[in-house]
C-alpha cells in the first residue's frame, strides 16, 4: 500500500526520466507541457542523457531544475554526483517516458530514491516493471499519444488539446541563408545502437535533391551536425550544381534554416521532428523504423487531398523496429537493410514529385 503523500504528485515534487534522442523530447513536449501545467514547474525536475536536451529542457521553462549527465562523455563519477544531487533534492515521485527500456534507466530510476516511480511495461525488459509501482501497458500509437496516456495516468486525469509536439527555443536564421525558395536535406540520423541503418544512402539523395532542383529550380541546402560532414559530402559529390551552402553554428540555426525551407527531405531523425515542430511539411524516408510510431507529426493529415507529411517507402516494405520489438531492436547488417528497404527511385520520384507541387 503506497502512502497518500505519494499517490498524488501534486503533493510531492517529480524527477523525468527522458530518452537520449531530440526527436524523443520534441515529440514528448505535449506530454510535458501538460505535466508542468498540472503541476507546476517548480514540483518538477528533469533528468536529461544528453548535453543538449538538457539544454532543450531549461531553455522551455517547464522545471525548476534539469539536471544532465552524457554517460558516453562524462563518466561514472559525473553520472554518481548528479545522482547523489538527486537522491539529497528527496524526490517523491518519478516518471520514466517512453522509451526507456535499457537497464541503466531502470538503474537510475530505482536509485534515484523516488518512493512512487511510474513508467511503461516493455514486452522484453522485465526490469523497468520491477522498479516501478505502476507500469502502463504499451499502444499502438505515435511516439507522442503514448506518453500524453503516462501523463495522464500519473496525474489520474483527461488532458484536454494538449497540441501538437513544439520547439523549446526560438529559431534562428543564419544571414547566408539562401534569399530564394529553398529545400533542406539532413541525408544523417543517430547512429547509435545500430541506428545507423535507418538512413537512405548518399547517392540516393543526391537523385532526389537533383531532381527536385530540376523540377523546381530550388536549391538544397544540407544540413546536420559536424559528426557528419563526412556523409554530407558524400551526397555533395553528385549534386554539387544543386546545392546552396549555408554554415549553422547551433541547433537553434538549423531549425531557423529548417523553418524557412519549404520543404524537409531526409530519414527518420531528430531533425526531422525539429523541421515536424517548426511547421515545415517532410518528405521522411523510413526503412527499419516504424513511421507509425516516429513518423513526423500529423503525417497521417492530409492538406486538401495530399498528406501533410509524405513518408518514404519501398513499395511492399514493412519496419522491423516497431512496438513489438522495443529493447530488443533485432540487428541488421548494411547491406541487408539495402536490400530490404532502399528506395526504388524511378517508383519514388513521381510520388515526391506530386507531392511537392502542392508546396
Amino acid at each position: 500500500m503506497v502512502p497518500k503523500l505519494f499517490s498524488d504528485p501534486r503533493e510531492g515534487r517529480t524527477l523525468i526520466l527522458c530518452p537520449i534522442g531530440i526527436g524523443n523530447f520534441i515529440m514528448a513536449t505535449p506530454a510535458l507541457k501538460a505535466l508542468s501545467s498540472a503541476l507546476g514547474p517548480d514540483r518538477l525536475s528533469f533528468l536529461a542523457l544528453k548535453t543538449g536536451i538538457g539544454a532543450m529542457a531549461r531553455e522551455s521553462g517547464l522545471f525548476g531544475a534539469v539536471h544532465t549527465w552524457d554517460p558516453d562523455r562524462e563518466g561514472l563519477t559525473k553520472g554518481a554526483t548528479i545522482l547523489s544531487t538527486i537522491r539529497d533534492n528527496g524526490y517523491t515521485h518519478s516518471l520514466a517516458l517512453f522509451p526507456t527500456s535499457h537497464w541503466k534507466f531502470s538503474l537510475f530510476h530505482a536509485l534515484a530514491n523516488a518512493k512512487f516511480r511510474v513508467g511503461f511495461r516493455y514486452p522484453h525488459q522485465r526490469l523497468p516493471e520491477w522498479v516501478q509501482y505502476f507500469s502502463l501497458p504499451l499502444e499502438r500509437v505515435h511516439d507522442t499519444p503514448q506518453n500524453l496516456h503516462l501523463a495522464e495516468a500519473f496525474l489520474r486525469e483527461l488532458i484536454v488539446d494538449p497540441g501538437a509536439p513544439f520547439l523549446p527555443f526560438t529559431p534562428v536564421l543564419p544571414e547566408s541563408v539562401p534569399t530564394q525558395p529553398y529545400f533542406a536535406c539532413h541525408p544523417g540520423s543517430s547512429a547509435e545502437r545500430g541506428m545507423a541503418e535507418k538512413r537512405l544512402p548518399p547517392h540516393a539523395f543526391a537523385t532526389l535533391i537533383r531532381r527536385v532542383h530540376r523540377e523546381t529550380g530550388w536549391p538544397c541546402v544540407l544540413v546536420g551536425g559536424p559528426e557528419e560532414h563526412a556523409l554530407r559530402a558524400a551526397v555533395a559529390m553528385d549534386c554539387k550544381d544543386a546545392l546552396f551552402s549555408v554554415e549553422t553554428r547551433s541547433l537553434a540555426e538549423t531549425a531557423g534554416v529548417l523553418r524557412g525551407a519549404r520543404f524537409f527531405l531526409g530519414n527518420d531523425s531528430g531533425l526531422m521532428h525539429v523541421a515536424a515542430a517548426v511547421g515545415t511539411p517532410c518528405a521522411a524516408y523510413f526503412g527499419p523504423t516504424d513511421e507509425q510510431r516516429t513518423g513526423p507529426f500529423g503525417f497521417w493529415e492530409l492538406v486538401g487531398d495530399k498528406p501533410r507529411h509524405l513518408i518514404l517507402r519501398r513499395e511492399g516494405s514493412k519496419p522491423l523496429w516497431t512496438i513489438d520489438t522495443v529493447g530488443v531492436n533485432p540487428h541488421i547488417d548494411r547491406s541487408a537493410a539495402l536490400a530490404r528497404w532502399n528506395l526504388d527511385l524511378p517508383h519514388t520520384w513521381p510520388v515526391l514529385q506530386e507531392w511537392i507541387k502542392m508546396l
